[in-house]
Protein backbone atom coordinates (compact mmCIF):
# COMPACT_ATOMS: atom_id res chain seq x y z
CA UNK A 1 0.00 0.00 0.00
CA UNK A 2 1.05 3.28 -0.94
CA UNK A 3 2.55 6.36 1.42
CA UNK A 4 -0.66 8.45 -0.43
CA UNK A 5 -2.97 5.35 0.22
CA UNK A 6 -2.40 5.27 3.89
CA UNK A 7 -2.76 9.16 4.21
CA UNK A 8 -5.82 9.20 2.70
CA UNK A 9 -7.27 6.25 4.94
CA UNK A 10 -6.49 8.41 8.13
CA UNK A 11 -8.80 11.32 6.88
CA UNK A 12 -12.48 11.74 8.49
CA UNK A 13 -14.49 11.59 5.23
CA UNK A 14 -17.50 14.24 4.66
CA UNK A 15 -18.65 15.57 2.08
CA UNK A 16 -18.94 19.39 1.64
CA UNK A 17 -22.03 21.52 2.31
CA UNK A 18 -22.14 22.65 -1.60
CA UNK A 19 -24.71 21.74 -4.04
CA UNK A 20 -24.43 18.38 -5.86
CA UNK A 21 -21.36 18.51 -8.86
CA UNK A 22 -18.85 17.51 -10.70
CA UNK A 23 -15.75 17.15 -8.76
CA UNK A 24 -13.38 15.96 -11.74
CA UNK A 25 -14.61 19.32 -13.37
CA UNK A 26 -11.38 21.12 -14.93
CA UNK A 27 -10.74 24.62 -15.57
CA UNK A 28 -10.28 25.60 -11.97
CA UNK A 29 -8.73 28.74 -12.72
CA UNK A 30 -11.02 29.56 -15.79
CA UNK A 31 -13.62 29.40 -13.09
CA UNK A 32 -12.02 32.08 -11.10
CA UNK A 33 -11.67 34.74 -13.76
CA UNK A 34 -15.49 33.77 -14.88
CA UNK A 35 -17.29 34.07 -11.10
CA UNK A 36 -15.70 37.21 -10.43
CA UNK A 37 -16.36 38.28 -13.78
CA UNK A 38 -20.42 37.24 -13.19
CA UNK A 39 -20.38 39.19 -9.46
CA UNK A 40 -18.22 42.16 -10.43
CA UNK A 41 -20.46 44.19 -7.95
CA UNK A 42 -20.49 41.89 -5.47
CA UNK A 43 -16.77 41.45 -5.59
CA UNK A 44 -16.28 45.00 -5.25
CA UNK A 45 -18.29 45.21 -2.17
CA UNK A 46 -16.64 42.20 -0.21
CA UNK A 47 -13.16 43.75 -0.93
CA UNK A 48 -13.87 47.04 0.15
CA UNK A 49 -16.34 45.86 3.79
CA UNK A 50 -13.54 43.58 4.50
CA UNK A 51 -10.99 46.36 3.68
CA UNK A 52 -12.12 47.93 6.54
CA UNK A 53 -10.85 45.02 9.18
CA UNK A 54 -7.13 45.48 7.48
CA UNK A 55 -7.55 49.16 8.16
CA UNK A 56 -5.71 48.95 11.27
CA UNK A 57 -3.15 46.72 9.61
CA UNK A 58 -2.35 48.76 6.95
CA UNK A 59 -2.19 52.05 8.76
CA UNK A 60 -0.19 50.80 11.29
CA UNK A 61 2.68 48.94 8.64
CA UNK A 62 2.44 50.86 5.49
CA UNK A 63 1.73 54.23 7.43
CA UNK A 64 2.63 55.24 10.46
CA UNK A 65 5.73 53.16 10.98
CA UNK A 66 7.45 54.87 8.20
CA UNK A 67 6.31 58.60 9.86
CA UNK A 68 7.51 57.54 13.63
CA UNK A 69 11.04 56.08 12.08
CA UNK A 70 11.09 59.54 10.28
CA UNK A 71 10.58 61.77 13.45
CA UNK A 72 12.59 58.98 15.41
CA UNK A 73 16.30 60.37 13.22
CA UNK A 74 15.38 63.43 11.70
CA UNK A 75 17.46 65.16 14.57
CA UNK A 76 20.31 62.52 13.64
CA UNK A 77 23.79 63.35 11.67
CA UNK A 78 24.57 60.87 9.11
CA UNK A 79 27.50 63.43 7.37
CA UNK A 80 30.07 62.91 10.21
CA UNK A 81 33.27 61.47 8.38
CA UNK A 82 32.67 63.76 4.92
CA UNK A 83 34.94 66.40 6.33
CA UNK A 84 38.12 66.53 8.05
CA UNK A 85 38.52 68.87 11.28
CA UNK A 86 35.30 69.74 11.69
CA UNK A 87 34.26 67.89 15.02
CA UNK A 88 30.99 66.42 13.56
CA UNK A 89 29.99 63.07 15.00
CA UNK A 90 28.29 60.33 12.37
CA UNK A 91 25.03 59.01 13.35
CA UNK A 92 24.75 56.44 11.02
CA UNK A 93 24.98 53.21 13.68
CA UNK A 94 22.40 55.01 16.27
CA UNK A 95 20.06 55.74 13.41
CA UNK A 96 20.23 52.02 11.82
CA UNK A 97 19.88 50.81 15.19
CA UNK A 98 17.10 53.06 16.15
CA UNK A 99 15.07 52.12 13.19
CA UNK A 100 15.56 48.22 13.06
CA UNK A 101 14.12 49.11 17.21
CA UNK A 102 11.02 50.51 16.04
CA UNK A 103 10.29 48.50 13.41
CA UNK A 104 10.43 44.80 16.26
CA UNK A 105 8.36 46.89 18.03
CA UNK A 106 5.69 47.60 15.62
CA UNK A 107 5.58 43.65 15.00
CA UNK A 108 5.81 42.57 18.23
CA UNK A 109 2.88 45.25 19.28
CA UNK A 110 0.90 45.64 16.38
CA UNK A 111 1.19 42.76 13.68
CA UNK A 112 -0.98 39.54 16.02
CA UNK A 113 -3.77 42.14 17.09
CA UNK A 114 -4.03 43.40 13.85
CA UNK A 115 -3.99 39.80 12.11
CA UNK A 116 -6.73 39.15 14.13
CA UNK A 117 -9.23 42.14 13.64
CA UNK A 118 -8.72 40.90 9.48
CA UNK A 119 -9.62 37.19 10.58
CA UNK A 120 -13.43 38.61 11.41
CA UNK A 121 -14.04 40.30 8.21
CA UNK A 122 -11.80 37.32 6.29
CA UNK A 123 -14.16 35.19 7.60
CA UNK A 124 -17.22 36.80 6.18
CA UNK A 125 -15.89 37.16 2.99
CA UNK A 126 -14.47 33.50 2.47
CA UNK A 127 -18.14 32.66 3.32
CA UNK A 128 -19.40 35.03 0.30
CA UNK A 129 -16.69 33.75 -2.41
CA UNK A 130 -17.47 30.04 -1.22
CA UNK A 131 -21.23 30.33 -2.20
CA UNK A 132 -20.29 31.80 -5.70
CA UNK A 133 -18.05 29.28 -6.48
CA UNK A 134 -20.62 27.08 -5.82
CA UNK A 135 -23.16 29.07 -7.85
CA UNK A 136 -25.18 29.97 -4.48
CA UNK A 137 -26.99 32.96 -4.22
CA UNK A 138 -25.20 35.00 -1.90
CA UNK A 139 -27.05 38.07 0.04
CA UNK A 140 -25.45 41.02 1.88
CA UNK A 141 -26.69 39.28 5.10
CA UNK A 142 -24.35 36.10 3.86
CA UNK A 143 -21.22 38.29 4.63
CA UNK A 144 -22.51 39.01 8.36
CA UNK A 145 -23.58 35.16 8.83
CA UNK A 146 -20.17 34.04 7.79
CA UNK A 147 -18.59 36.02 10.33
CA UNK A 148 -21.19 34.33 13.00
CA UNK A 149 -20.45 30.77 11.65
CA UNK A 150 -16.50 31.25 11.20
CA UNK A 151 -14.90 34.14 13.18
CA UNK A 152 -13.69 31.65 15.87
CA UNK A 153 -11.79 29.44 13.49
CA UNK A 154 -10.20 32.40 11.60
CA UNK A 155 -9.46 34.51 14.63
CA UNK A 156 -7.26 30.98 16.32
CA UNK A 157 -5.89 30.97 12.79
CA UNK A 158 -4.28 33.77 12.39
CA UNK A 159 -3.75 34.19 16.08
CA UNK A 160 -1.23 32.03 15.59
CA UNK A 161 -0.37 33.18 11.68
CA UNK A 162 0.38 36.74 13.91
CA UNK A 163 2.41 34.75 16.63
CA UNK A 164 4.51 33.03 13.91
CA UNK A 165 5.09 36.12 11.70
CA UNK A 166 6.07 38.12 14.68
CA UNK A 167 9.24 35.89 15.29
CA UNK A 168 10.45 35.66 11.81
CA UNK A 169 9.84 39.56 11.27
CA UNK A 170 12.26 40.04 14.63
CA UNK A 171 14.93 37.04 13.68
CA UNK A 172 15.07 38.63 10.08
CA UNK A 173 15.24 41.98 11.55
CA UNK A 174 18.04 41.12 13.92
CA UNK A 175 20.03 40.09 11.26
CA UNK A 176 19.35 42.66 8.97
CA UNK A 177 20.66 44.68 12.00
CA UNK A 178 23.62 42.65 12.87
CA UNK A 179 25.06 42.51 9.25
CA UNK A 180 24.38 46.35 9.15
CA UNK A 181 26.01 47.51 12.06
CA UNK A 182 28.45 44.97 12.55
CA UNK A 183 29.28 43.37 9.86
CA UNK A 184 28.22 39.45 10.35
CA UNK A 185 26.10 37.36 12.56
CA UNK A 186 26.59 34.36 15.01
CA UNK A 187 25.33 31.23 14.32
CA UNK A 188 22.88 31.29 16.06
CA UNK A 189 20.60 34.38 14.97
CA UNK A 190 21.40 32.36 10.96
CA UNK A 191 19.79 29.43 12.51
CA UNK A 192 16.57 30.99 14.88
CA UNK A 193 16.38 33.29 11.41
CA UNK A 194 16.52 30.03 9.09
CA UNK A 195 13.94 28.12 11.23
CA UNK A 196 11.21 30.83 11.88
CA UNK A 197 11.12 31.67 7.94
CA UNK A 198 10.72 28.16 7.52
CA UNK A 199 8.34 27.75 9.80
CA UNK A 200 6.30 30.91 8.41
CA UNK A 201 6.11 29.57 5.32
CA UNK A 202 4.91 26.35 6.14
CA UNK A 203 2.49 27.68 8.48
CA UNK A 204 1.10 30.03 4.77
CA UNK A 205 0.69 26.77 2.91
CA UNK A 206 -0.96 25.02 5.74
CA UNK A 207 -3.41 27.97 5.78
CA UNK A 208 -3.51 27.86 2.26
CA UNK A 209 -5.45 24.65 2.48
CA UNK A 210 -7.48 24.99 5.96
CA UNK A 211 -9.05 28.01 5.43
CA UNK A 212 -10.70 27.74 2.46
CA UNK A 213 -11.68 24.22 4.00
CA UNK A 214 -12.96 25.29 6.90
CA UNK A 215 -16.04 26.82 5.57
CA UNK A 216 -16.75 23.66 2.95
CA UNK A 217 -16.89 21.35 5.09
CA UNK A 218 -18.87 21.18 8.89
CA UNK A 219 -16.73 18.74 11.28
CA UNK A 220 -15.02 19.32 13.90
CA UNK A 221 -11.86 21.55 14.62
CA UNK A 222 -9.05 18.74 15.32
CA UNK A 223 -10.38 16.87 12.33
CA UNK A 224 -10.51 19.85 10.11
CA UNK A 225 -6.82 20.01 11.18
CA UNK A 226 -5.83 16.64 10.80
CA UNK A 227 -7.54 16.46 7.40
CA UNK A 228 -5.85 19.75 6.25
CA UNK A 229 -2.69 18.30 7.25
CA UNK A 230 -2.96 14.85 5.26
CA UNK A 231 -4.00 16.94 2.39
CA UNK A 232 -1.14 19.13 2.17
CA UNK A 233 1.07 16.27 2.36
CA UNK A 234 -0.77 14.43 -0.58
CA UNK A 235 -1.37 17.35 -2.42
CA UNK A 236 2.12 19.47 -0.94
CA UNK A 237 3.59 20.05 -4.94
CA UNK A 238 0.31 21.58 -6.11
CA UNK A 239 -0.32 23.90 -3.35
CA UNK A 240 3.24 25.00 -3.70
CA UNK A 241 3.03 26.20 -6.78
CA UNK A 242 -0.58 27.80 -6.50
CA UNK A 243 0.86 29.90 -3.39
CA UNK A 244 3.88 30.87 -5.47
CA UNK A 245 1.48 32.02 -8.55
CA UNK A 246 -0.67 33.63 -5.85
CA UNK A 247 2.19 35.39 -3.91
CA UNK A 248 3.52 37.03 -7.35
CA UNK A 249 1.71 40.29 -7.41
CA UNK A 250 2.55 40.69 -3.83
CA UNK A 251 6.02 40.46 -4.64
CA UNK A 252 5.51 43.45 -7.59
CA UNK A 253 5.33 45.79 -3.78
CA UNK A 254 8.81 46.15 -3.60
CA UNK A 255 8.91 47.95 -7.30
CA UNK A 256 8.71 51.48 -6.07
CA UNK A 257 6.37 52.19 -9.80
CA UNK A 258 4.36 49.79 -9.16
CA UNK A 259 4.27 49.44 -5.26
CA UNK A 260 0.64 52.01 -5.60
CA UNK A 261 -0.77 50.32 -8.58
CA UNK A 262 -0.77 46.87 -6.25
CA UNK A 263 -2.16 48.75 -3.71
CA UNK A 264 -4.69 50.20 -5.48
CA UNK A 265 -5.59 47.03 -7.06
CA UNK A 266 -5.44 44.84 -3.59
CA UNK A 267 -8.21 47.80 -2.60
CA UNK A 268 -10.94 46.94 -5.19
CA UNK A 269 -10.41 43.62 -6.58
CA UNK A 270 -6.62 42.14 -5.48
CA UNK A 271 -8.41 40.93 -2.32
CA UNK A 272 -11.20 39.47 -3.82
CA UNK A 273 -8.87 38.36 -6.34
CA UNK A 274 -6.67 36.04 -3.98
CA UNK A 275 -9.14 34.95 -2.00
CA UNK A 276 -11.26 33.60 -4.73
CA UNK A 277 -7.84 31.64 -5.89
CA UNK A 278 -7.57 30.28 -2.31
CA UNK A 279 -10.98 28.93 -2.02
CA UNK A 280 -10.71 27.31 -6.11
CA UNK A 281 -7.54 25.73 -4.22
CA UNK A 282 -9.41 24.56 -1.87
CA UNK A 283 -12.21 23.13 -3.39
CA UNK A 284 -9.73 21.24 -5.64
CA UNK A 285 -7.69 19.73 -2.82
CA UNK A 286 -11.61 18.64 -1.10
CA UNK A 287 -12.96 17.52 -4.30
CA UNK A 288 -10.02 15.31 -5.16
CA UNK A 289 -10.02 13.60 -1.81
CA UNK A 290 -13.03 14.33 0.90
CA UNK A 291 -15.73 14.25 -1.48
CA UNK A 292 -14.27 11.79 -4.34
CA UNK A 293 -13.91 9.15 -0.75
CA UNK A 294 -17.20 10.26 -0.11
CA UNK A 295 -19.02 9.53 -3.05
CA UNK A 296 -17.09 6.23 -3.30
CA UNK A 297 -18.00 5.13 0.05
CA UNK A 298 -21.45 5.87 -0.73
CA UNK A 299 -21.40 3.59 -3.76
CA UNK A 300 -19.92 1.10 -2.39
CA UNK A 301 -23.10 0.96 0.88
CA UNK A 302 -25.27 0.85 -2.10
CA UNK A 303 -23.77 -1.75 -3.26
CA UNK A 304 -24.75 -4.40 0.09
CA UNK A 305 -25.40 -7.52 0.24
CA UNK A 306 -29.07 -8.73 -0.06
CA UNK A 307 -30.63 -9.35 3.65
CA UNK A 308 -29.48 -13.12 3.35
CA UNK A 309 -26.32 -12.68 3.62
CA UNK A 310 -26.73 -10.05 6.12
CA UNK A 311 -28.55 -12.64 8.03
CA UNK A 312 -25.42 -14.54 8.08
CA UNK A 313 -23.09 -12.40 8.79
CA UNK A 314 -25.34 -11.36 11.79
CA UNK A 315 -24.86 -14.81 13.11
CA UNK A 316 -21.42 -15.03 13.09
CA UNK A 317 -21.07 -11.64 14.78
CA UNK A 318 -23.00 -8.40 15.44
CA UNK A 319 -22.36 -5.57 12.73
CA UNK A 320 -22.61 -5.77 8.89
CA UNK A 321 -19.62 -2.70 9.12
CA UNK A 322 -17.78 -4.10 11.24
CA UNK A 323 -17.87 -7.62 9.22
CA UNK A 324 -18.33 -5.98 5.85
CA UNK A 325 -15.22 -3.92 6.26
CA UNK A 326 -12.78 -6.83 7.30
CA UNK A 327 -13.40 -8.43 3.57
CA UNK A 328 -10.58 -9.70 1.77
CA UNK A 329 -8.47 -6.85 0.34
CA UNK A 330 -8.42 -8.60 -3.46
CA UNK A 331 -12.35 -7.85 -3.20
CA UNK A 332 -12.02 -4.13 -2.69
CA UNK A 333 -9.74 -3.77 -5.81
CA UNK A 334 -12.12 -5.68 -7.82
CA UNK A 335 -15.13 -3.44 -6.67
CA UNK A 336 -12.80 -0.04 -7.18
CA UNK A 337 -12.16 -1.91 -10.84
CA UNK A 338 -15.82 -2.48 -11.61
CA UNK A 339 -17.10 0.68 -10.34
CA UNK A 340 -19.26 2.42 -12.56
CA UNK A 341 -19.40 -0.33 -14.55
CA UNK A 342 -22.21 -2.21 -13.22
CA UNK A 343 -24.72 0.97 -13.74
CA UNK A 344 -24.57 0.45 -17.30
CA UNK A 345 -27.04 -0.93 -19.54
CA UNK A 346 -26.03 -4.53 -20.93
CA UNK A 347 -25.98 -5.66 -24.52
CA UNK A 348 -28.72 -8.49 -24.10
CA UNK A 349 -30.16 -10.04 -27.38
CA UNK A 350 -33.64 -9.68 -27.42
CA UNK A 351 -35.83 -12.07 -26.44
CA UNK A 352 -38.26 -14.27 -28.42
CA UNK A 353 -42.11 -13.76 -27.95
CA UNK A 354 -43.89 -16.81 -26.45
CA UNK A 355 -44.98 -19.04 -29.22
CA UNK A 356 -42.27 -17.54 -31.97
CA UNK A 357 -39.24 -18.80 -33.40
CA UNK A 358 -36.72 -20.96 -31.25
CA UNK A 359 -37.59 -25.24 -31.22
CA UNK A 360 -40.47 -27.02 -31.79
CA UNK A 361 -43.86 -26.06 -31.50
CA UNK A 362 -42.96 -22.69 -30.78
CA UNK A 363 -41.01 -22.98 -27.30
CA UNK A 364 -38.47 -20.74 -26.22
CA UNK A 365 -34.90 -21.77 -26.66
CA UNK A 366 -32.30 -20.84 -24.69
CA UNK A 367 -30.79 -17.48 -24.66
CA UNK A 368 -26.67 -17.07 -24.54
CA UNK A 369 -25.09 -13.85 -24.19
CA UNK A 370 -21.81 -13.26 -26.12
CA UNK A 371 -18.72 -13.03 -24.33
Amino acid sequence: MSKIVQLANKLTVVKDLGPERDYTERGRLRKVFSTMSEHKLGMLLVNLVTALFAAPLIVMFLVLMGMYESSQIAGLNFSGFIGIGYGLTDDTVSGINIIYDIRQDFFLYFFTPCLMILSIGLAGAYHCIRNWMWGVEVKPKHYFRGIKLHWWKFLSAFTFMGLVGVNAAWSTIELMRLTSTVGSAGAGIWVWCISALLIALLTVLFMGVWLPMSVMFKTGYGASIKNAVICFLIFALNIIIATVLMALPLCLIAVDILNYLIYAMMLFYGGAFMMTCNVSLGMWVGDMSLNTLYEYERKQSEQQPSRKGNKKQRKHGKGGAPAAAANDSAETERAEQTDGVASQPENRPAQPKPGQGGGKNGGKRRQYRRR
